[in-house]
């Protein structure tokens, strides 16, 4: 890092975005919280217990608020968020330590979400088997990308504190005490892209499952949308990648150059956890709409509401329905029904290889 030189003549030291930062991210981890508060919600209106992907995004959650609490809370105290030369002594090492620490609650926020919405999809399309092999690949991708990124974020340097020992100005390491073999800028690169890839993938890959659900056009469409809008996170991941890329480490500044990139990385995984939520909000809308946590079906439709899917025979009653889906879940839940509506919020999927050997009738939408 570039030694600490007299400030530039027409740089005004009293400036601070300390309150940009702090609006920014607790707003956004507050609407994280709000929709993940209604998850909860609509869970209990289906009267169903919390789900994998529920805890799974429950986790996240507290990973970003770790994130958020710390450099709110800890590095606009001590400077960061100010141009350097009116900060603190300790600011620039105590914006690396939050760097570091930075790099893996961010990292783990986001495989936990990516995890939460593949748990998700394993829940609403299992019945399909063709998804389960994409489903595994994809966990495999993001565990990978996620190991790798916290790997190499606790040794980029040896011994492990000369990370953040390098940028002390009051206390400097010597160069040759410590030794980094990872080139900062390109670690944000390998970070960022393989995330951005993952993003996409995730959220293409219901999509072709959404169209085959028995149902009206236009509900396809409607729930298509719900898990496009998810490629509004991958947006902000490449904004905030542009901003990584702009980002000059070596500049004595860096209390006030790094702030853009640190409010991106907090929006990337506070809006991923809102969208996450999205699809598991329909019963607060359905409730809001037609005053029942249940979709209002059309008169025709009242009588096949709920119905299996049928292979060359008649479809099941409702008691036995109730008894297949306590099977499908392994549970033997009071709530069954309730909570098979639940498990299967759109519709239950006909096997690929069924479709093509009986008709198969509307099942429950949502």
């Amino acid at each position: 890092m570039a030694s600490l030189g007299p400030p530039p003549a027409d740089l005004d030291l009293t400036a601070t975005r300390a309150p940009e930062m702090i609006g920014v991210l607790s707003t956004t981890w507050s609407l994280a919280i709000i929709a993940i508060g209604l998850r909860l919600w609509s869970r209990r209106l289906m009267r169903s217990r919390l789900w994998l992907d529920d805890w799974l995004i429950l986790v996240s959650v507290l990973w970003s608020g770790s994130f958020m609490f710390m450099i709110t809370c800890w590095m606009v105290r001590h400077g960061f968020g100010r141009h350097v030369w009116a900060a603190p002594p300790e600011a620039t090492k105590v914006w690396a330590i939050g760097l570091f620490i930075a790099e893996i609650t961010y990292t783990l926020s986001l495989v936990f979400v990516k995890y939460s919405i593949l748990a998700f999809y394993w829940r609403v399309f299992g019945a399909q088997r063709s998804i389960r092999i994409p489903i595994w690949v994809l966990a495999g991708m993001v565990l990978a990308w996620g190991a790798s990124v916290i790997l190499v974020s606790i040794f980029q340097c040896l011994p492990v504190q000369a990370f953040w020992q390098r940028f002390d100005f009051v206390a400097p390491l010597p160069a040759e005490a410590y030794h980094c073999g990872v080139d900062d800028n390109d670690f944000f690169n390998g970070n960022a892209i393989p995330n951005i890839i993952t993003d996409v993938m995730i959220m293409a890959l219901p999509v072709p499952y959404i169209w085959k659900l028995y149902m009206p056009r236009a509900q396809k469409v409607a729930i298509t949308s719900v898990f496009v809008v998810g490629i509004f996170v991958t947006i902000i991941s490449i904004v905030r990648f542009t901003f990584v890329l702009r980002v000059d480490l070596t500049s004595p500044d860096i209390t006030w150059n790094f702030v853009d990139t640190q409010m991106w990385t907090s929006l990337e995984g506070n809006v991923a956890t809102v969208c996450a939520c999205l699809p598991s909000l329909k019963p607060i809308l359905n409730l809001l709409v037609y005053g029942s946590v249940e979709s209002k079906p059309e008169p025709s439709n009242r009588a096949a509401r709920g119905t299996l899917v049928t292979i060359g025979g008649s479809g099941e009653s409702r008691k036995n329905r109730s008894r297949t889906a306590q099977g499908m879940r392994g549970s033997t839940s009071k709530h069954a029904t309730e909570t098979y509506s639940d498990e299967h919020p759109f519709a239950q999927l006909a096997d690929d290889d069924s479709m093509t050997r009986g008709r198969a009738t509307e099942l429950q939408t949502l």
